[in-house]
């Protein structure tokens, strides 16, 4: 059995923990909440108020469900103890509080770091990842995507995903983060960056709209995304254009079930002027969080790589997100006061 503890009780917290007792490898002993009046202990679980705490149990690994700026933090002094994790995204504020990881990891390379960037398990990623690899419809040429929704904070502007200081950022960090993870997984390395960033609307200390255009110079890529808090109906659609067809990513399932049927759409390229029908899959249940669990117990039972959601997966899109704030000029001065 591997011991787990979870630190961060809130949606995703409590998402977590049901497919940990599902999985047969795991037993959860240990939760923390700030939000707890007091410590208790059910039968199987003590509930703790500070994760230091954990230092009682015997653990192997932990599952991180916290804002930004604690990220790192919290992942370090368990790493520290030689106890694995599991780290939600963003993994961090920015980059450069990111790399601090890396002499940690490198003292012990049998621990276990992994991130969430949960999209990489959806149906639909998982389908047009198949399709892109059967290689049917030739080469990526470029990609075009959104996602949107309709705010940035939930409580009001003194959440902590308002003010720079403990978000790191704004809708790019929080959501527009699966789009380049998703964008990296697909078409490699990008170094290239052109970007337009606001809060013009929400005026928060944040971003509230980021559009960035980027290049892989290598392979010839182009891809633009639009990550947005302005967008009234709730939207995701990544399209990535092929030699020989159009596959579209559209919706997404998720909590909220606020962006529509997940579906991929692929359109081949007209033959002889003609067009060539389309095929329309759909996908009807999230296997994201269960697969991704499973995953991690996988990789700890066989002492495997972390494949997906790396490190360096964490790092790559982390130095993205980096580079789309440094490539507005003026949103970068503004990061500088």
């Amino acid at each position: 059995m591997i011991n787990v503890g979870i630190i961060g009780f809130g949606v995703v917290g409590k998402r977590r923990k049901k497919y940990i007792i599902e999985n047969k490898f795991f037993n959860l002993s240990c939760i923390s909440d700030i939000s707890f009046k007091q410590d208790y202990k059910t039968k199987n679980i003590d509930f703790y108020k500070s994760y230091k705490k954990f230092i009682k149990h015997d653990l192997d690994a932990v599952f991180i469900t916290l804002p930004n700026y604690l990220a790192v933090k919290v992942t370090s002094f368990f790493l520290k103890k030689n106890i694995h994790v599991f780290c939600e995204k963003p993994p961090a504020k920015n980059y450069d509080e990111l790399k601090s990881l890396k002499k940690i990891l490198a003292k012990n390379k049998n621990l276990k770091l992994k991130y969430g960037f949960n999209h990489r398990y959806h149906g639909s990623v998982k389908k047009a990842e198949k399709l892109i690899d059967s290689k049917i419809y030739g080469k990526i040429i470029n990609f075009r995507a959104i996602y949107g929704k309709s705010k940035i904070v939930t409580f009001g502007k003194n959440e902590w995903r308002a003010n720079r200081k403990f978000s790191g950022g704004g809708i790019l960090i929080d959501q527009g983060i699966h789009l380049l993870d998703l964008i990296t997984k697909f078409g490699g390395k990008f170094e290239k960056f052109k970007s337009f960033i606001s809060n013009s609307f929400w005026n928060y200390d944040v971003e509230d709209n980021a559009f960035a255009i980027m290049k892989n110079t290598k392979k010839n890529i182009i891809a633009s995304i639009h990550s947005t808090a302005t967008q009234w109906e709730h939207k995701f659609s990544l399209e990535i254009t092929l030699e020989k067809a159009l596959i579209i990513l559209s919706g997404i399932l998720s909590g909220t079930k606020s962006y529509g049927k997940e579906k991929i759409i692929v359109i081949p390229k007209p033959i002889n002027n003609k067009n060539v029908k389309k095929k329309i899959y759909q996908f009807y249940k999230d296997f994201s969080w269960k697969l991704e669990i499973d995953e991690f117990a996988e990789i700890i039972i066989n002492n495997s790589k972390v494949k997906t959601g790396s490190y360096q997966d964490a790092l790559n899109v982390m130095k993205m997100i980096d580079k789309i704030y440094t490539s507005d000029t003026e949103w970068y001065k503004s990061l500088k006061k």
